[in-house]
């Protein structure tokens, strides 16, 4: 009688291990398919495509084929909704027909995940300095290398590094990439004034305030309300773009954190349940 009740037990406790693990994977695929369409979102949005050419400037300016960094984040980001969606459906699969060797699989992927996780937040701590002075340093070269100046009804040669940049300064308020300063390397602007030929540019008409609204696909038409700032440099957004699009990031920091504690502890329970149910060997046939 004792060895019959504790059989039931050990089955019952099984079955809500099943029933988390159906729950856990359940999440997974919610968070999966959030990740797939953000990855896809990032490729389609024009915002992004804007911010394109800042990051690659080589590659735009050489009308390359290849992959910027923002399409490679995006691939990223689908390739991991799609393995979590796989996860997830592997996880059910599992846990629902009792198949023992998926929950090995299952937790073989997830152990994968987990360490490749805690790799990733090693090496961010570790070159965080490194990687925000090879962006910054990027980013100026952009500017000194291949801004040539705002469009203004087609009397300004341009190309897309240089609409992109005037696109995230007008829309983020800001300028250059730690400041104007940055526009005394530009070599190929030529600083002329489209308004008033006699003068010449310190800053871009998009480093200054503008009325408009704001927009990541058509810039303003008559940016001549801007011409006193651009020429003198006086009133122009003093925050490079870097710091005012991690100041826009940072505010989301703690939601990030958030959602990533809440998935860790996920995925070290979801691989603690698929090991116990893979190993539950004299109880898994009964349940």
């Amino acid at each position: 009688m004792a060895s019959g009740h504790g059989h039931g037990s050990m089955s019952l406790s099984m079955k809500f291990i099943r029933l988390l693990i159906v729950l856990f994977n359940l999440a997974f695929v919610v968070v999966g398919t959030v990740i797939l369409v953000i990855g896809v979102y990032v490729i389609k949005d024009p915002k992004m495509q804007q911010l394109r050419p800042l990051l690659n400037p080589e590659i735009v300016s050489s009308y390359s084929k290849s992959l910027s960094n923002i399409e490679i984040f995006a691939i990223v980001l689908i390739v991991i909704g799609g393995v979590l969606l796989l996860i997830g459906f592997l996880g059910c699969c599992g846990a629902i027909k009792g198949f023992r060797f998926l929950h090995l699989v299952y937790a073989f992927i997830i152990g994968i995940i987990i360490v490749a996780e805690i790799a990733i937040i090693i090496a961010f701590i570790a070159y965080q300095n490194d990687f925000k002075a090879e962006l910054v340093t990027r980013l100026r070269e952009s500017i000194a290398s291949f801004y040539v100046g705002t469009a203004v009804d087609n009397s300004t040669a341009t190309n897309p590094v240089s609409v992109s940049w005037d696109f995230t300064q007008f829309n983020l308020q800001c300028c250059g990439a730690i400041g104007p300063s940055d526009y005394s390397r530009a070599e190929k602007w030529n600083r002329k004034n489209p308004y008033n030929q006699a003068t010449n540019l310190t800053v871009p008409f998009t480093c200054c305030p503008l009325n408009d609204t704001k927009s990541w696909t058509i810039l303003p038409a008559d940016l001549s309300a801007a011409s006193t700032c651009a020429i003198t440099g006086q009133d122009a957004y003093l925050q490079g773009c870097y710091d005012r699009l991690l100041g826009l990031l940072l505010a989301y920091k703690k939601n990030v954190i958030i959602g990533a504690v809440i998935v860790g502890v996920i995925e070290i329970l979801a691989f603690i349940f698929a090991i116990s149910l893979y190993c539950r060997k004299d109880n898994y046939d009964s349940l």
